[in-house]
């Protein structure tokens, strides 16, 4: 599957330019507030809007945790006591740890039991890799389900 095909209800969407931010890997209008430097086209050596057509034809590779974030999730597991299994991010940005895997309602939240890192910094320095989009990350085969 290329970003295009991944993509391609946003993109139509934005009708116009768009860009990537790349902290949250979001498909947003160009003007939208987005900063050049947070642009994954941000390319001081090219320009952006060839390296979007190609960007676009590109195939679209999953995101996967750092080293530093799955030692982080070991580290939470120990000072709770849990041993985590599958991390989301739900509707509202909230990073949620599950030790059994959680089921999906009808306004697309996860339900079950968790822990949450609810540090607004953290979310986006860390775990910057898992939208909302992808779904429910399992932490052991490291994929998406």
């Amino acid at each position: 599957m290329t970003n295009f095909e991944k993509y391609k209800d946003d993109l139509m969407e934005i009708k116009g330019f768009f860009a990537v931010d790349k902290a949250q890997r979001k498909v947003v209008k160009c003007d939208s507030g987005i900063y050049c430097k947070d642009c994954l086209f941000n390319n001081p050596e090219s320009h952006c809007e060839g390296d979007r057509i190609k960007w676009l034809y590109k195939e679209y590779e999953p995101p996967v945790l750092s080293n530093d974030e799955l030692e982080l999730i070991k580290i939470l597991g120990k000072i709770n006591g849990r041993e985590y299994k599958y991390i989301a991010r739900d509707g509202y940005g909230v990073i949620r740890l599950f030790e059994i895997r959680p089921r999906t309602n009808k306004t697309g939240n996860y339900c079950g039991e968790y822990t949450y890192i609810d540090s607004a910094s953290w979310s986006k320095i860390l775990f910057s890799n898992i939208t909302h989009k992808d779904g429910i990350y399992d932490i052991e085969n490291k994929i998406f389900i």
